[in-house]
């Protein structure tokens, strides 16, 4: 009898050890974005928003008492690559939830995966509303906390009609989801305006060659050309652009909301205009908050990218925390009954609150290059 209780009491124990080791395992959250490749300078920004919420996170004590473990993978901007990086994620490490990714095809593929295994998602900049609408209405397991393709290529569109007075345009978009997204709604709402589309070009990822379509577009004359596509190849269409003596105002896709634009594009940049989510400078108190310790951290000012990485990130570490436990589900049902949470995006005052597809809602300014500097535009 006195061995069968010693023997229940080393069990007791044992169990004990075990359940105060695993309370102090650390909590992993997965990261999913395009750390090489061509979308690789737009990652790498994102990747400091997401690791400073992590670490001011963890300086407070962590979530549910324990430090937040980032799970990095990079998936190159690549769907193949995606599908790997997702399943060893999910299936290697164990992650309850991703943060992630940025090109919205990769998103595709990815978050296919993350809701066939109940993981939820948090875009780190992935736009295509193709991705929010692959969700189950009512029943969403990737949110992106920011406007998608369709708002921003409306808003975009209407800028250039309305507020930098362009009638006469052409369209140069990327053959990818989000490029023809974008370019299909800018054409949409322009057209609606008043506005005439005199050309639209369409390129491949990773295409850095466009003087013959610029000198195409050039001998049309266009007031503004529209660019819908990503920040390596969109700077090169401005540089290419003022290389050929191009005079025209060039607007940007939500990608190219980036210093590195600025100065891929060099002197051409300047009049660039681009729609914008976030700017150091912005109206909104809690983003400029979250600017002055981007900067301290890193020695920089933080960007839209950052900006949207920090608070992607933000919104699955609050999640865990409100959900009690690192469960996918209870974990995703935190983040679609998040409605009073703040965001480092848009005007002040804007709180994260996802429609039935996972997408979030709020005005979006618009930012134009002077003197090398993105300047905001008032948000309207």
């Amino acid at each position: 009898m006195r061995n069968l209780w010693k023997f229940a009491a080393a069990a007791s124990l044992a169990v004990g050890l075990t359940a105060a080791a695993n309370a102090a395992d650390p909590v992993k959250v997965g990261v999913l974005l395009p750390l090489s490749g061509s979308s690789a300078i737009s990652g790498q920004e994102i990747l400091l928003g997401i690791k400073l919420a992590a670490e001011e996170v963890n300086a407070k004590g962590g979530v549910l008492g324990r430090q937040v473990e980032l799970v990095i993978e990079d998936d190159e901007g690549s769907p193949t690559k995606g599908t790997s990086a997702v399943l060893k994620l999910i299936e290697g490490d164990n992650v309850p939830v991703i943060v992630g990714t940025y090109n919205s095809d990769v998103a595709l593929a990815e978050s296919k995966i993350a809701r066939e295994h109940k993981i939820p998602m948090s875009s780190g900049g992935s736009t295509s509303i193709a991705v929010t609408n692959a969700n189950t209405p009512g029943d969403p397991w990737f949110f992106r906390a920011f406007p998608g393709s369709d708002e921003q290529g409306e808003q975009s569109a209407l800028d250039v009609v309305k507020r930098l007075g362009a009638k006469k345009l052409a369209i140069i978009a990327d053959n990818s989801s989000y490029g023809q997204s974008l370019a299909d709604q800018f054409k949409k709402v322009t057209s609606e305006a008043g506005a005439q589309i005199l050309a639209v070009e369409s390129y491949n990822s990773g295409e850095q060659d466009f003087y013959s379509m610029l000198s195409r577009l050039k001998a049309l004359q266009p007031d503004a050309v529209y660019i819908a596509g990503l920040l390596t190849e969109g700077a090169a269409i401005v540089r290419q652009g003022g290389e050929i003596g191009f005079k025209t105002r060039f607007v940007g896709s939500g990608s190219m909301m980036s210093d590195k634009f600025v100065e891929l594009a060099g002197p051409a940049s300047e009049g660039f205009a681009v729609s914008s989510m976030f700017e150091p400078g912005t109206p909104n108190a809690y983003g400029r908050a979250f600017n002055e310790r981007f900067v301290k951290r890193w020695g920089h000012n933080a960007n839209v990218f950052s900006a949207l990485g920090f608070d992607s990130a933000s919104i699955v570490l609050e999640a865990i925390k409100r959900a009690g436990k690192t469960d996918g589900l209870a974990i995703r049902n935190a983040i679609v009954a998040m409605r009073d949470f703040p965001l480092v995006q848009g005007p002040q005052g804007t709180l994260v609150s996802y429609d039935e597809k996972g997408g979030a809602h709020f005005k979006i300014g618009l930012a134009v290059v002077k003197n090398g500097q993105r300047e905001l535009m008032p948000f309207e």
